[in-house]
């Protein structure tokens, strides 16, 4: 009786590859989050708005395998949450002093009816802007990791 026989060419190369595919898949995802992470970065410090500049020097990156963060440095500006959320309309009293009194003041005060800051979501814009790059970035790491495993 006749036989078919089938011969995959490569094929060793392919077992070995495949033992090494975690190790290559882990390397390649962490640095799409990396580079991803550092792309977000500028996209959000464009977001933020400007008065000082403070907020926006302040916007931090990190990534570590396949975890990344990007945002305010709470340490450096605890006001961040302020700006993002925006706040009630409030009292500010003296703390430390008998009264307020800043450059431009006329007078030292004891109180001030702070009317409230209407809320400045950059965190979620730039959150929607990194929805529509990143697939593309993944795409050329899925690339990277088939090329890899199929060399």
């Amino acid at each position: 009786m006749p036989v078919v026989k089938i011969r995959i060419d490569g094929l060793n190369e392919l077992k070995k590859n495949m033992a090494q595919s975690p190790r290559i898949v882990h390397e390649e995802l962490s640095r799409f989050v990396k580079t991803t992470v550092n792309i977000i970065r500028p996209m959000m410090r464009r977001e933020v708005p400007f008065k000082s500049g403070k907020l926006s020097q302040n916007i931090q990156s990190k990534s570590n395998g396949l975890r990344g963060e990007i945002g305010p440095n709470l340490s450096a500006t605890p006001y961040a949450i302020f700006v993002h959320e925006g706040t009630k309309p409030h009292e500010i009293r003296p703390t430390t002093k008998k009264a307020l009194y800043w450059k431009g003041a006329l007078h030292p005060v004891k109180v001030v009816r702070h009317p409230g800051t209407k809320a400045n979501k950059f965190v979620d814009r730039t959150a929607r802007e990194a929805e529509k790059i990143t697939p593309r970035i993944l795409t050329t790491f899925i690339n990277n990791i088939n090329k890899r495993l199929t060399k």
